[in-house]
């Protein structure tokens, strides 16, 4: 410790506890005076009258170290002559922020008497939970920051270059994927910067390190950039083959299983749905395997098999412990119902899928079951109901940028309205894809059929007919890029 700081060390300790210089003095058996004096100047060079001053207040030696760590952060400031006052607040908040976060961290794990697991070694069985929990309050705090700072602090500080936090920003990459691409890609980034610092023998780093990559390839699949995404993935298999995590902390499945979303991409089909099985047989979470076959099967148009699919995931969830895919495989389910005509099968469904995505918050999840009530609600016969919630959907897809999900809802729309008679409203409704034609996620095929009925209204030759052949186009083009319009006209 700086000496100079002895005197105000004491001074801030006794102002913490309430204490007056005499009451100082009184209490380590000085004169008042001589105590004065020594805080005065400034100067504590004598160690036994220091730590005389110290238990005489009771000072614990974490109150010390304390004062002292804010006293030695005041003074680097005080010389820091090169960052603007702006950038020293930024520096400053974030260790504050860090600092909270391995207090709070090294409390929780003295309470619950549990060591910090090593970082240089492959995880015990015994240390998985641990750092998971260690991972999922190390996301908490990193996620408060900036994308642009996230990456400065993870290199600067080893609890946050663990395997178990590439596992939960991987995870998190996947979740944002289906919303803000752009975001997951940052995530997969991260996760990937991350994996690289993980300690450990090499070829545990390998398998953490291609789960990362994976990972990063599945938000490039997301992007449709699929001949990156194929570069990424044959890196990430490179990788674990040549790997080693003998008592699978990481799930084997999940490389499988998105690999098994490029193939489906890919319009390699059958090779999607060979990997889901091989990832039923060696993974760990054979509800999300059987979700991913359901969907594939959905893309191909095979509806019943998809329904049978997402059948058998059912008993395998558990609402809280897994809300996400809960919801995934009931509003897929629901989904796959309207698609066969099973619409009171699906109203069933609908309002499970509706608490549960009140309780998340999500508001693209809320979105997307309005949707799903107005699909229900045609089906069921109730059109004005289904063109009001259409409508609502549309809207607030538009609002989120979210062209594809717009189309789907318009085309809905026009083709209740079509049944109707009702053409001229169509015509009124249709430059609402003019956001949707200026959208990245609508491939060439996609509004290559758009723009035949955009035509079509405009003309006034529009039929509910044409409406839902382009529709049930686009529910399987979404996922089947290489699909051609034509090949699913009757």
């Amino acid at each position: 410790m700086i000496r100079s700081f002895r005197s105000l060390v004491v001074s801030m300790l006794a102002l913490w506890k309430g204490l007056s210089q005499k009451e100082v003095g009184a209490r380590a058996g000085l004169p008042d005076k001589k105590v004065s004096y020594h805080l005065r100047r400034g100067n504590l060079a004598d160690e036994a009258l220091y730590q005389r001053l110290l238990a005489g207040m009771e000072a614990r030696p974490a109150e010390v170290d304390i004062v002292t760590q804010c006293l030695e952060t005041l003074e680097a400031l005080e010389k820091d002559t090169e960052l603007t006052a702006a950038e020293q607040v930024e520096v400053e908040t974030g260790v504050l922020e860090i600092t909270r976060f391995i207090r709070r961290i090294l409390t929780e794990a003295a309470r619950r008497s549990r060591a910090i697991p090593a970082l240089d070694v492959y995880p015990r069985p015994a240390d998985l939970e641990t750092a998971r929990w260690l991972a999922g309050e190390a996301w908490a705090t990193l996620s408060r920051f900036p994308e642009d700072r996230r990456l400065a602090l993870v290199q600067g500080v080893s609890m946050f270059q663990t395997w178990a936090l590439v596992e939960r920003v991987c995870e998190e990459s996947v979740v944002q994927a289906s919303r803000q691409v752009e975001r997951a890609v940052s995530l997969a980034r991260l996760a990937q910067e991350i994996a690289g610092l993980v300690q450990g023998p090499e070829g545990w780093r390998k398998c953490v390190q291609a789960f990362a990559a994976a990972h990063f390839a599945n938000v490039l699949r997301v992007a449709g950039e699929l001949k990156g995404a194929e570069a990424a993935f044959a890196r990430a298999r490179q990788l674990w083959l040549s790997g080693s995590d003998p008592d699978q902390v990481l799930d084997p499945g999940r490389l499988l299983d998105l690999e098994a979303s490029l193939r489906r991409d890919q319009r390699r089909f059958e090779e999607a749905l060979a990997l889901l099985e091989e990832a039923l047989r060696v993974g760990r979470c054979p509800e999300r395997y059987l979700i991913k076959k359901g969907f594939t099967l959905e893309v191909l148009g095979d509806y019943e098999r998809a329904v049978e699919a997402l059948l058998q995931a059912e008993p395998l969830l558990k609402r809280e412990a897994e809300p996400r895919l809960w919801y995934k495989q009931r509003f897929n389910l629901a989904v796959n119902h309207c698609h066969l005509g099973h619409h009171s099968e699906a109203a069933m469904l609908v309002q499970q899928v509706r608490d549960l995505a009140a309780d998340l918050g999500d508001e693209v999840f809320l979105i997307r079951v309005i949707w799903l009530d107005g699909r229900i609600a045609a089906g069921l016969g109730r059109p004005e109901e289904a063109r009001r919630l259409l409508a609502q959907a549309r809207r607030e897809f538009a609002a989120r940028g979210m062209g594809y999900d717009v189309a789907l809802a318009l085309l809905e729309e026009a083709a209740l309205l079509l049944e109707e008679g009702r053409a001229a409203e169509v015509r009124a409704l249709t430059p609402g894809l003019a956001q949707v034609f200026e959208s990245r996620g609508v491939h060439r095929e996609a509004l290559a059929a758009l723009r035949l009925f955009q035509e079509a209204a405009q003309r006034g030759e529009a039929t509910a007919e044409l409406a839902r052949r382009v529709l049930a186009y686009l529910f399987r083009a979404r996922h089947d890029q290489g699909l051609r319009f034509e090949a699913i006209q009757g």
